[in-house]
């Protein structure tokens, strides 16, 4: 009787001694996941700092860019309304010179007129400083009057150049308005893209640490007891913000199986004790 009890004993000894084992395999392998799950932590939260640097570098980068284009752009267009102003300001002069011209050339078309008809002499006086000289006209005198036409043809062509030279100015001020306005809007718009990516940026971040610790309690982690697998990429961005509530997890389990060891270990103590010494 006394040797089966002890035999008991013993047994139970090495089965303890297989369970402490047991648990401290256990325990070895809940450190091994801690380590990873802490350099998992690391990594993502590395990764996670490195990406929103690298976006908000960009996303400024960008703004400064886009900021200075519109600057410079707005500012060539205050000097293309000046020039505009100006422009419009010699069109008018134009204009005025070319009523000028056509008042000459009315004149001059007068005193040709004059000159065919009546054959007399006329005092020219043309408006404007074109031609200012006395012109003694006889009959027998041709040439003054070849001269009054071919001062004409000269005073139309000036207006007729003057004309195509306002016209030329318009133009190209209505081209130059219709391009810096293209210009603008499509800064704009690349302006509010950014923006609207950037805001996009910021609810994704949002919504992976909200959604999370969801994922985490949805699926558990992919660890097995025996030894530790490898985590992908996209799960340890969203085991990021769980990790720490994870390794408190595994630190409490494996401190309440050293406490079972050792309270196993000082029951089986008492009984050989009470036993071999009655």
């Amino acid at each position: 009787m006394t040797n089966v009890s002890k035999a008991e004993i013993n047994d139970l000894c090495e089965k303890l001694l297989a369970k402490n084992s047991e648990y401290s395999e256990r325990e070895e392998n809940i450190e091994n996941k801690i380590s990873q799950l802490n350099a998992s932590s690391t990594k993502v939260r590395s990764q996670l700092i490195s990406e929103r640097k690298s976006h908000s570098e960009s996303h400024h980068a960008l703004e400064a860019k886009y900021t200075a284009e519109i600057q410079s752009l707005k500012s060539e267009i205050k000097t293309l309304k000046r020039k505009a102003t100006l422009a419009q300001k010699a069109s008018s002069a134009d204009k005025v010179q070319i009523l000028s011209l056509e008042t000459k050339i009315r004149e001059l078309e007068g005193k040709l007129e004059d000159i065919d008809l009546e054959r007399t002499y006329h005092d020219l006086d043309v408006m404007g400083g074109v031609v200012e000289e006395p012109a003694q006209i006889s009959s027998s005198n041709p040439k003054e009057i070849n001269s009054l036409r071919l001062e004409l043809e000269q005073v139309k062509e000036d207006r007729n150049l003057k004309e195509y030279t306002i016209e030329c100015m318009e133009k190209e001020i209505e081209s130059s308005n219709s391009i810096f306005r293209q210009e603008i809007d499509a800064l704009y718009s690349a302006r509010t893209k950014l923006r609207e990516e950037n805001r996009a940026f910021k609810d994704q971040l949002a919504l992976k640490k909200n959604t999370s610790s969801q994922i985490i309690s949805s699926e558990g982690i992919p660890l097995e007891l025996g030894g530790a697998e490898a985590v992908p990429l996209s799960q340890e961005i969203l085991l990021a913000p769980a990790i720490p509530v994870v390794a408190s997890s595994l630190m409490s389990l494996m401190i309440t199986y050293s406490m079972l060891a050792l309270l196993l270990i000082v029951v089986i103590w008492l009984v050989v004790r009470k036993w071999w010494n009655p």
